[in-house]
């Protein structure tokens, strides 16, 4: 985005709401002072980052040039603007998210379903995962726990890896572990979490 003062609250109130709601890490060029130049600072940012959101506003060229290397990456980009009339012709057949900085409940919506099929896939495939682990559950144990929704299963999961945990290294015992208590719609049980902690010991 561009580094401009009226929108630094913008970006503090994304970056809150993206860890609070989808338990996402959101950093932008100019978070962390480094000994190494900002251009390349935020090329690694780049390379490294899951997903990209890109505010268009004001036709800033750096914005546009860190556009270029997102889309030379293969990165999924979510598009924002303040002004969707006043995005270039190279991009404008792109889907963007207007925003409004003193109306968001629409733009929160939209963006989070912008995330959503972003990670669609993903999720979809853990979730199967967790279902199928959730029948042999009940199955060894007698019992009948109801799944919970998709939808709050990837709040959960992504909750897990805003702090730091990371799905995608481990062992298919701690998956086991991992997905079976969040796959389970009331975890508020003690009863039921007692049996899991028992199931997954044997």
């Amino acid at each position: 985005m561009p580094f401009r003062p009226e929108l630094h609250f913008f970006y503090l109130y994304i970056r809150q709401y993206l860890k609070d709601q989808h338990g996402i890490e959101c950093q932008r060029g100019d978070a962390k002072v480094l000994t190494i130049p900002i251009l390349e600072k935020i090329k690694k940012q780049i390379a490294d980052a899951d997903m990209i959101i890109a505010d268009m506003s004001g036709r800033n060229p750096n914005v546009f040039y860190e556009l270029g290397l997102a889309d030379a990456l293969g990165k999924k980009v979510v598009l924002i603007t303040q002004d969707a009339d006043n995005v270039p012709t190279d991009v404008r057949h792109l889907e963007f998210i207007k925003y409004d900085l003193e109306l968001d409940a629409d733009f929160r919506e939209r963006l989070n379903n912008a995330i959503y099929h972003i990670f669609e896939e993903r999720y979809t495939r853990l979730y199967q995962q967790a279902r199928q682990l959730l029948a042999a559950f009940n199955q060894g144990t007698g019992l009948n726990c109801q799944q919970s929704s998709a939808e709050d299963f990837q709040k959960r999961v992504a909750a897990a890896e805003g702090k730091g945990v990371d799905v995608s290294s481990m062992t298919p015992e701690f998956l086991k572990a991992f997905l079976l208590p969040r796959i389970i719609n009331d975890v508020s049980d003690v009863n039921i979490m007692g049996n899991v902690q028992n199931w997954l010991a044997h």
